[in-house]
């Protein structure tokens, strides 16, 4: 698994698992819930340009950190062969997180049906 994502006293929670939270050069990720917009699956973003990245960790088929692009930044911690979620946010540091987890339809519909 890379990525555990939850909701908790409405704040959404994403916690790289094992060897993924080193490489994700990240503990946790946590944002009110206010501030999550929705989530989808998006199997196309991976082949998209990502922008530039820093910090990160570079390892063939596998994105984590940060990347930026056109004035937005993006978080990345995903391995080509997931499925790849998405997470919109407003009033963040990041405008996006995207997300290799496990179950990918279920952590959609948990954070689309937690959303204001």
């Amino acid at each position: 698994m890379l990525n555990k994502v939850t909701i908790k006293n409405h704040q959404l929670l994403v916690v790289p698992q094992g060897i993924n939270k080193l490489a994700a050069l990240k503990n946790k990720i946590e944002v009110p819930i206010q501030n999550v917009v929705g989530a989808s699956i998006d199997t196309g973003i991976l082949n998209d340009s990502k922008g530039l990245r820093a910090p990160e960790t570079f390892l063939p088929e596998y994105w984590t950190g940060s990347f930026k692009k056109d004035g937005e930044e993006s978080f990345f911690n995903i391995k080509r062969e997931n499925k790849p979620v998405v997470i919109q946010l407003k009033n963040e540091k990041y405008t996006r997180l995207i997300l290799g987890v496990n179950n990918p339809e279920d952590v959609v519909d948990l954070i689309n049906n937690n959303t204001i």
